[in-house]
């Protein structure tokens, strides 16, 4: 039990440590005043720029033009297909006895033997 104990204060100590050291680095990140959507080889990027037009993050692929540039693939959808003949699902009933289960009898704790 201290073994557990002890590994999760270890578990919880790193994870508030890690957490804090990225707090610390997004609050002295600059600021976005502005957002450019950039045309590339692979694609349109979003860049964040602060007010002298200098990138301030990573550049990330714009939102807006994500599923244009999903509907410009060279693959044909297959066509759905239809079966030339509808049928009706039949299930066919099975007769099965069900068993017959034997009860036990209660016999009186007070009352004479029983021969079975």
């Amino acid at each position: 039990m201290t073994l557990f104990r002890a590994l999760s204060l270890t578990v919880m100590m790193l994870a508030i440590a890690s957490s804090s050291v990225t707090m610390a680095v997004a609050r002295h990140q600059p600021r976005a005043i502005g957002e450019v959507v950039l045309c590339t080889g692979h694609g349109t990027v979003s860049v964040a720029v602060d007010h002298n037009g200098q990138p301030t993050g990573a550049q990330v692929p714009c939102p807006d033009c994500i599923p244009a540039m999903a509907a410009l693939t060279e693959v044909a959808l297959p066509a759905a297909v239809v079966p030339a003949t509808l049928a009706p699902l039949r299930f066919a009933l099975r007769a099965r006895p069900a068993p017959i289960v034997q009860t036990s009898v209660h016999h009186l704790s007070q009352g004479p033997p029983v021969l079975a």
